[in-house]
């Protein structure tokens, strides 16, 4: 596959980086020089130095011959008209990051039939629903669903309480459910039977999603009731998050903490039942005044990095037992997390999982990006012919490094043993690091050899 990815920066360059260690066939334009630079020493693929918008620049890059342009700058309108220019180039398939909401919010068209855009993608709706996922799963520190909701995966923290603490995998009653992965001091562990939890680890939770609440009982989770939640940021984030819970229709209280009194007005004809205030989020007297500490959960939005971990870490001191951050810098997360924020969030992260998910083609119905070692949790569709078709798991020399979380076959959610059978159509869900995933793509693709 042939594709062009306008714009360098975190979005496109992990989007690049993907797909030309998938062996695709990978150009980069980028405007700055400087970045230019960068991504032509750092990757393996073609850039050139040029904006997207440019037929001229297009034409070099070969979009005559591409299948798929992804623009994701900074610019709205160039990501826009680099996409339309592709579709008259006879582009397949094109996707544009747009912030915009004047652009992407038409009352009567969705934004991609206006437009003749494949993906419009919004990256702080993006990262609204993820948050509003946590807010629906409190427990959770990630979750993500699976064939059409039926599979749920969740991230989970091992705290020195927990009854896993210290616990061997193969000791679990573990009929209903797959721990898939651990994530351990920045390192991401696909377990063997033999493999301990401890305290601190991070644990990625397969179920049926109909099980999970049963499941979590009985690992020691118990699921909280959330009824109280205050936002930090009255911006695009801040609003989208109060929007997507009150269409829920979740018994939840929202407090949104907005500094600027412009937009704090405009907040309150955006939002239906929050509660708007006008205030500064690092101010400890009026987090106070607003019985911050009583919430059940402190979600920190805001533009400001620097603000959103400060507020956080105030809400965590005043007995908020959940709190919630977005960050621009995708490399403060690990330190964030580290001095005590549970949930950290990059729209630019999130933004490139989302666009990757889409574009993936074929058997794969869907990727997730976890961790820090770019894991993936791949939904795929087994094809007829393939070599594990009509095998027990078992006997397929399954790749290390990787596990199936789920077998989905009709209307059944399946959780494997090593006697499982895999049958033509079956829709996986396999957990894989970037060592075996391309074997593990082989091993259920038509013809593929093992």
């Amino acid at each position: 596959m042939k594709a062009i990815i306008i714009g360098a920066g975190k979005v496109g360059f992990s989007i690049a980086q993907m797909l030309s260690s998938e062996n695709h066939d990978v150009v980069v334009i980028e405007q700055d020089e400087e970045r230019a630079l960068l991504v032509d020493e750092v990757l393996d693929v073609q850039v050139i130095n040029g904006s997207g918008a440019s037929w001229k620049v297009l034409e070099s890059a070969g979009v005559r011959h591409a299948d798929m342009v992804v623009a994701v700058t900074e610019i709205d309108e160039l990501n826009m008209i680099a996409c339309l220019l592709a579709k008259r180039y006879g582009v397949r398939t094109t996707v544009a990051r747009v912030r915009n909401t004047e652009y992407v919010e038409t009352p009567h068209f969705s934004p991609e039939s206006l437009l003749g855009i494949d993906l419009i993608i919004n990256p702080e709706r993006v990262t609204a629903m993820e948050i509003a996922k946590i807010v629906a799963n409190p427990e959770a520190l990630n979750v993500e669903y699976y064939a059409q909701g039926r599979v749920q995966l969740v991230e989970l923290m091992v705290d020195e309480n927990s009854p896993l603490a210290g616990v061997k995998i193969n000791t679990l009653d573990s009929s209903k459910y797959v721990i898939v992965a651990i994530s351990r001091k920045h390192r991401t562990i696909v377990p063997s039977g033999s493999d301990s939890i401890y305290a601190g680890d991070h644990i990625y939770v397969v179920a049926n999603t109909h099980d999970m609440p049963e499941v979590l009982k009985s690992i020691g989770v118990h699921r909280r009731r959330v009824e109280n939640i205050i936002i930090l940021g009255g911006g695009r984030t801040g609003c989208y998050i109060a929007q997507i819970l009150e269409k829920k229709r979740l018994p939840i209280n929202i407090k949104i903490i907005e500094k600027d009194p412009k937009r704090a007005r405009e907040v309150t004809h955006l939002v239906k039942n929050a509660l708007v205030i006008n205030g500064d989020g690092s101010d400890l007297e009026l987090l106070e005044s607003e019985n911050v500490g009583q919430a059940d959960m402190y979600i920190a939005v805001s533009n400001d990095d620097k603000l959103n971990l400060l507020s956080s870490l105030i809400a965590r001191n005043l007995g908020v037992p959940k709190t919630i951050a977005k960050v621009k810098r995708s490399e403060f997360i690990p330190l964030m997390q580290q001095v005590g924020v549970d949930v950290v969030f990059s729209p630019r992260m999130l933004t490139a999982g989302a666009i990757l998910k889409y574009i993936r083609r074929g058997d794969i119905i869907s990727v997730t990006v976890l961790g820090e070692e770019q894991a993936e949790m791949i939904e795929l569709a087994v094809q007829p012919g393939s070599v594990a078709v009509n095998k027990e798991l078992s006997k397929i020399g399954f790749p290390k490094s990787s596990v199936i979380g789920a077998i989905v076959r009709g209307d059944e959610v399946i959780i494997p043993t090593g006697k499982s059978v895999i049958r033509a159509g079956d829709q996986l869900m396999v957990f894989a690091l970037p060592t075996s995933i391309h074997k593990v793509e082989k091993l259920f693709s038509n013809g593929g050899k093992h």
